[in-house]
């Protein structure tokens, strides 16, 4: 299969991302007027009225629709080639269906749940604002059956089953979709596809054993561990679930993923857990864009560019907020260690 003409395109796509120079100077913007005059002045494409007089509400959903169209375009580049986008768009749902999630569990504002979320084509901005507007946990999953979203069955059946249903086990049923999802989406995409997909989910499992407290040695439940990675094996994830000590845990899974996207993201010594899925992220664009330059030829050029658009996304709708809240400009200039 041949990537040379949509790899050229989506390297003139990515000349017009903003790059760290130009996301450091929006997060030294003194305040939000100087930080919109400054997005207007760098040509980002924002489809807005009032220019700097625009709320972050609203800033934070143009540049969800920004990225969104960006990758439309890429999808139609693609034509055939589909399973490089699927892979991402997975990816996306998770994480928006995680903030729907988490947001119907706090009883947060419709607002408040809708922020940095992006729509995909099957969760337009239409029914993303619906089921923001869910009124409880129960309600939510009633609203992702009614639309056809198989994340309503996948966390319905989590409450039918478990004898005290919490949060994480939703999530977890969440996630274990993802992991299915995107895994089967990758299969036609080739080696660095599938290799991407592995990627994401064996981060899931690594955060799984760093965040979960160590047991008494015996068999973990299966769903504790998700299929589909390329490293971690479920009998390896069981032993390591089972470590007591720290440090032995560590050793083992730097050990395990020496060489890989995720293996830079554990040589960080102290861990600091709030900034391990970004870097993870900064990670794996870093890994694409040298496998973009050993294969110019290959889909790594059309996924690096795919990850450069989502870390413009977040990182500017995280220096947004951060101006609008008036956080000062070296904290801001932390949330955004994933942007290209």
């Amino acid at each position: 299969m041949r990537w040379d003409a949509v790899n050229a395109r989506a390297r003139g796509l990515a000349t017009h991302l903003l790059d760290r120079g130009a996301l450091a100077g929006l997060a030294a913007a003194p305040d939000w007027p100087a930080f919109m005059a400054r997005v207007m002045a760098l040509g980002y494409p924002l489809e807005l009225v009032g220019g700097a007089t625009v709320d972050p509400s609203s800033f934070d959903r143009a540049v969800s629709l920004v990225a969104v169209a960006r990758l439309n375009l890429l999808g139609r580049w693609l034509a055939s080639r589909q399973a490089v986008l699927a892979v991402v768009l997975e990816d996306e749902e998770r994480r928006t269906l995680r903030a729907l999630l988490r947001g119907a569990a706090e009883g947060a504002s419709p607002g408040a749940r809708l922020r940095a979320v992006m729509p995909t084509p099957h969760l337009p901005i239409r029914a993303l604002e619906r089921l923001a507007r869910a009124s409880s946990v129960p309600d939510l999953m009633r609203e992702l059956v009614r639309i056809g979203h198989p994340a309503g069955r996948a966390m319905q059946d989590v409450l039918r089953h478990a004898k005290v249903p919490d949060l994480r086990s939703l999530e977890w049923a969440l996630t274990r979709l993802f992991s299915e999802r995107a895994t089967r989406a990758a299969r036609p995409g080739g080696s660095v596809v599938r290799r991407f997909a592995a990627e994401l989910v064996e981060q899931e499992n690594v955060w799984t054993l760093l965040l979960s407290a160590p047991l008494d040695g015996g068999a973990l439940p299966d769903q504790d561990f998700l299929p589909g990675g390329a490293l971690l094996t479920r009998e390896e994830f069981v032993r390591l679930r089972a470590e007591r000590d720290g440090d032995r845990l560590m050793l083992g899974l730097r050990a395990l993923f020496k060489g890989s996207a995720l293996g830079t993201v554990l040589a960080h010594d102290p861990l600091y857990m709030p900034s391990l899925e970004p870097r993870a992220a900064a990670a794996r664009t870093a890994w694409l864009r040298r496998r973009a330059r050993h294969d110019p030829l290959g889909p790594a050029v059309v996924l690096w560019v795919m990850e450069r658009i989502r870390a413009e996304a977040r990182a500017l709708r995280a220096i947004g907020w951060g101006v609008a809240f008036g956080a000062p400009p070296p904290t801001i200039a932390s949330l955004m260690p994933e942007a290209a």
